[in-house]
């Protein structure tokens, strides 16, 4: 990318799948630098599978100067942008000729690559050390670790608990069937059109939860998913507030080009174009 023999400044905000793919393509065509404030790229599909299996995540959690050589990473949050910068948590003041947002989702995890190793390990103790989990959510999130748990600890007691009708409300009936069946001879015990209150069983410590239908499910654990809320509420004090639409997603054009924005972009779960539920979920254990 260059013009009039000068190279172009491209600034990538956001070091997830999308963001991460895109600096490192463009790295020996222009003078690329990725914010984020991870030192490392996560391939997400593999989550869940960490989990149950640590040692995978070897391979799934990826340290941003493996693969970006020839680009600069600066560790940090953004914070704020304006038409020629980006201004970031730790006082860096970044200048840019085009400008990429891929903030994707907002997910607490540690900013180290050691870090998220020993909290998939962590988790990992969890389920080994629990007889019976408690699964809250039946999208894609929480029937894959049902899955995942039954498949690999075959001994634990695996409840999976889902307010709707069915499972994977947003796909067919037909395939939502086939996956209860699954989990089902899997020796998962499977609750529709119920609620947990998570809260119940930390008042006396007895592990036992309480269902919105009254009845009572005892776990040692329990991993709550649901949809994580977009990594989008900093736009809201920059020069693209105006941008986001209903949702806190930046529109943008045919070109992934923010609406109204010469040099400014958007790739990823950040757009307003339409994504699968499978790209927006979390887990928290308790």
């Amino acid at each position: 990318m260059e013009s009039g023999g000068e190279t172009r400044r491209v600034v990538v905000v956001g070091g997830g799948i999308a963001g991460s793919l895109l600096a490192k393509s463009l790295q020996f065509n222009a003078a690329v630098t990725l914010i984020d404030p991870k030192e490392y790229l996560e391939i997400t599909w593999a989550n869940l599978r960490n989990m149950v299996k640590p040692s995978f995540a070897e391979r799934s959690v990826i340290n941003h100067t493996d693969y970006l050589t020839n680009g600069r990473i600066v560790t940090s949050a953004a914070t704020n942008i304006t038409d020629t910068h980006v201004w970031t948590a730790d006082g860096h003041r970044i200048a840019y000729d085009y400008l990429v947002i891929a903030t994707g989702h907002r997910d607490v995890v540690p900013n180290t690559k050691t870090d998220r190793l020993n909290q998939y390990k962590a988790e990992n103790q969890k389920i080994q050390s629990a007889n019976s989990i408690l699964i809250v959510g039946g999208g894609p999130t929480g029937v894959e670790l049902a899955g995942e748990i039954a498949t690999d600890f075959p001994d634990k007691k695996v409840t999976l608990v889902h307010k709707g009708p069915r499972l994977l409300e947003f796909i067919g009936t037909k395939a939502s069937n086939k996956t209860l069946r699954w989990l089902k001879s899997r020796k998962v015990e499977v609750k529709l059109e119920q609620a947990v209150d998570l809260n119940s069983s930390t008042l006396d410590g007895s592990h036992v939860y309480k269902t919105s239908s009254g009845e009572s499910i005892k776990a040692d654990c329990h991993f709550l998913c649901a949809g994580k809320p977009l990594a989008s509420a900093w736009l809201n004090d920059t020069i693209l507030k105006t941008h986001l639409d209903g949702n806190g997603r930046l529109m943008v054009d045919e070109h992934l080009r923010v609406n109204g924005r010469a040099n400014i972009f958007a790739i990823g779960d950040i757009t307003d174009i339409p994504v699968s539920p499978i790209t927006s979920s979390r887990i928290r254990v308790s």
